[in-house]
């Protein structure tokens, strides 16, 4: 299964904004730290893939994204780059941090994910903040 070219794997992209955690999240999922963990705000710059074999699925790629409120003249390129990343998504995990009261951004990315008939599940991440 590991042969499994990256384009006949199921592509599980992790979208949201800067510092929620999806850098975290596929470390855990993977069990692996591929994705570079920071406080500092815009760690991600590139998506970043790992495919893996998930369990009762079979080959998969999961995608970490830079964060969807990126700012500035490089953050526009981040933004799209994560904006590309979904074109090739077929599930999509949306992470929301309980710091965010204002979840119209994560509102608006989850319209463009349904309007592409992507299945998105919202992950809420930073329990312990609260």
């Amino acid at each position: 299964m590991l042969n499994t070219p990256r384009a006949n794997r199921l592509h599980i992209s992790i979208f949201g904004r800067r510092n929620v955690g999806k850098s975290s999240l596929i470390n855990a999922i993977t069990g692996q730290q591929i994705a570079l963990v920071s406080d500092v705000a815009g760690t991600t710059t590139d998506p970043v893939y790992k495919s893996m074999e998930l369990l009762p699925i079979g080959p998969v790629v999961f995608i970490d994204t830079a964060g969807l409120d990126d700012i500035g003249e490089i953050g526009s390129l981040r933004k799209r780059k994560t904006i590309e990343v979904m074109d090739k998504t077929d599930f999509a995990i949306l992470v929301f941090s309980v710091e965010n009261e204002d979840i119209s951004l994560e509102r608006n990315w989850f319209d463009q994910l349904k309007s592409r008939n992507i299945p998105v599940i919202g992950v809420i991440n930073k329990m312990e903040l609260k």
